[in-house]
């Protein structure tokens, strides 16, 4: 049975790890059915137009302005009813709002109504949450939403994010690379600069390992941008800031080790590659890291905001080639079996029709 798709989320941008999920749902949901998305923009759009995927821009998508919610249920009802949408899939909690009030307004063929809950909340609106089915991208994120939310377990359904597996260069199956690039042993930590990723507590144990020669690749940007610069500056620490893109496997294939130390974080994308890249991984002992993440067999766990625990995990795997190649082997082997678009996407596609009948 072929659908007609609809993604409603807003910012669609490179930093944004919602926006790659949604890009991947549209990569491979595409390749059966019709899918569109409406966003506000960003600059990850090409994505998009280089799948093919249908998608209309409405500025004001995450306006909280009465007028401006008003004029984009309005547009939403209108191009569902155009295109004959029988799945509405929201991913932000505003959009969601939008979505349900259009497909209110609609009286025939209403279509089924999906949202994919991919962040640990902390402020509770009660008018979020309200589709036919959400969707938890982890363990954690299903206990939030049981617990917090006082959601019926009937109504959540647990699918992980995911990954993808054309991002594999052939190099990379051909020859196992041997990390001896340069005279430092590189550091790859990605995701937006914010609190809840925490990349200060990863530029203070840096600054404990100052005497090693170690060096930061830190890819991202946003609102702690300055105030990482003025410490990096300060402490005189080799670290390197990269802006978001859309291709980052030049700096999987040259990092030692990626590092993801967040206060909070549902099932990161950046976990999933750094596993897809074969690169060993510490993340702080958080929510999704702790649920993938296994001490010593596929990674390194530290406890979260503890500068001193992680460098010393980062000198364990510097130290340790062997052990940490292992690690990296094992994370391998768990997201290629279990979190790439192989196993996720029919999964999508069984919720999606489930509703329907």
């Amino acid at each position: 049975m072929k659908l007609n798709i609809l993604h409603i989320t807003p910012d669609f941008n490179y930093a944004c790890g919602r926006s790659y999920y949604v890009y991947l749902l549209s990569k491979y949901l595409g390749k059966k059915h019709k899918v569109h998305v409406i966003t506000n923009g960003g600059d990850s759009i090409e994505r998009l137009e280089e799948s093919g995927i249908n998608y209309r821009i409405l500025k004001g998508l995450k306006s909280k302005n009465p007028i401006s919610i008003a004029g984009n249920i309005s547009r939403v009802k209108q191009y569902i009813i155009k295109n004959d949408i029988r799945v509405v899939h929201t991913h932000h909690r505003l959009a969601e709002v939008i979505a349900l009030q259009s497909i209110k307004r609609i009286k025939k063929n209403r279509p089924a109504s999906v949202f994919t809950s991919l962040s640990i909340v902390k402020r509770k609106y009660n008018i979020e949450y309200r589709s036919d089915r959400i969707i938890a991208v982890s363990n954690s994120v299903e206990e939030m939403l049981l617990k917090k939310f006082r959601l019926s377990r009937k109504k959540v359904s647990v699918i992980n994010n995911f990954t993808d597996t054309d991002e594999i260069h052939e190099l990379e199956i051909i020859s196992p690379r041997a990390r001896e690039h340069s005279n430092f042993f590189v550091i790859l930590a990605i995701g937006r600069f914010h609190n809840d990723k925490d990349f200060e507590t990863l530029l203070k144990a840096l600054n404990i390992l100052k005497k090693e020669k170690i060096g930061l690749i830190l890819v991202g940007e946003g609102n702690n941008d300055i105030d990482y610069r003025r410490y990096i500056a300060k402490n005189d620490l080799n670290v390197e800031i990269i802006v978001p893109q859309k291709n980052l496997l030049q700096y999987f294939l040259i990092a030692d080790i990626c590092v993801l130390p967040s206060t909070r974080d549902p099932f990161p994308n950046f976990m999933l590659q750094s596993g897809l890249h074969r690169v060993p991984f510490i993340g702080a002992n958080v929510d999704g890291i702790g649920e993938l993440i296994n001490e010593g067999e596929n990674g390194l766990l530290f406890s979260a905001g503890n500068e001193e625990e992680l460098a010393e995990k980062i000198m364990h795997f510097k130290n340790n080639k062997k052990f940490a190649e292992a690690c990296a082997v094992n994370l391998h082997r768990d997201v290629i079996n279990n979190y790439t678009q192989e196993f996720i996407i029919p999964k999508i596609e069984n919720l999606y029709k489930t509703l329907l009948r």
